[in-house]
């Protein structure tokens, strides 16, 4: 996975060894990357509520000499084109939602998209793993997927613990494992299991220390500042991957969706519009 700008790649490559004043300043920086060019170090740190000597010693940890020189990097790829945010909107937290979403756009511009989809698209079974705040997310991804392919799973089970269903997952199959922060005490050894198998992580800016243990990741950056958390990116990632997959598949997935509605009307399950 490649993100938009060098030092975003740098910070997830580093995240898993960083302290924690450290990924206050990582969680700044690489969501605010146009705040390089535009604050001293001294309000960088104040920023992130950490000393300036935190600051310093987080831009030597990624591999530059200063912040003078992280600056000179950061102005030539603006000069190379590397997006910055358009919205003019004055509402803070809606202006968090557009930056982010621009953010996601620019790391899935990067990625080789087509793979993912792909994989999603020919393994024999798709299993879907949330817990706590993911599982809507995880569930909802579920039941859009269905509409394009079948054998698409949720799991765990309710009241079921996971170890039996993990054990089941080959390599003919892909999972899509969500991890949004506040995760499962055993997220870890759950991302030790899936290790060598097909899988994607869909987490935000804490989950970047586990982005070398999986085939594929895709980060959503969630608002450190705001008392609740939005899921708006992740939702609109969810929407993203599911109708590439429509599209791919092509009129196999038309074919299910008509058969799907059908159901719904043969049921009598929705009201009708």
């Amino acid at each position: 996975m490649t993100n938009h700008h060098s030092l975003s790649e740098r910070i997830t490559q580093h995240y898993s060894r960083l302290t924690e004043s450290s990924r206050r300043v990582a969680d700044f920086l690489q969501f605010n990357p146009e705040k390089i060019l535009m604050l001293s170090t001294a309000e960088i740190a104040e920023a992130c509520a950490v000393s300036k000597t935190s600051v310093s010693r987080f831009i030597r940890q990624m591999g530059y000499d200063d912040h003078p020189a992280l600056r000179r990097e950061l102005m030539q790829e603006r000069e190379q084109g590397v997006p910055v945010l358009t919205s003019g909107v004055d509402d803070p937290g809606i202006q968090h939602e557009i930056q982010a979403l621009e953010q996601l756009s620019a790391q899935l511009a990067a990625m080789e998209i087509s793979e993912l989809i792909e994989q999603m698209v020919r393994a024999r079974r798709v299993k879907v793993i949330g817990y706590r705040n993911s599982y809507p997310l995880a569930m909802h991804f579920r039941q859009q997927l269905m509409q394009c392919r079948t054998d698409v799973d949720l799991l765990p089970l309710p009241g079921q613990t996971i170890g039996e269903d993990l054990v089941s997952v080959t390599e003919d199959d892909f999972v899509v494992l969500f991890g949004i922060r506040r995760r499962i005490s055993h997220f870890e050894q759950l991302i030790a299991q899936l290790q060598g198998k097909p899988c994607l992580l869909i987490t935000d800016q804490s989950g970047q220390k586990y982005a070398d243990r999986v085939t594929h990741v895709i980060f959503c950056h969630m608002n450190n500042q705001a008392p609740l958390d939005s899921y708006a990116v992740p939702m609109s990632l969810i929407s993203y991957l599911v109708n590439q997959v429509y599209r791919h598949v092509g009129p196999e997935a038309a074919k299910l969706s008509r058969n799907i509605a059908r159901s719904y009307s043969e049921l009598d399950e929705l009201e009708s519009s």
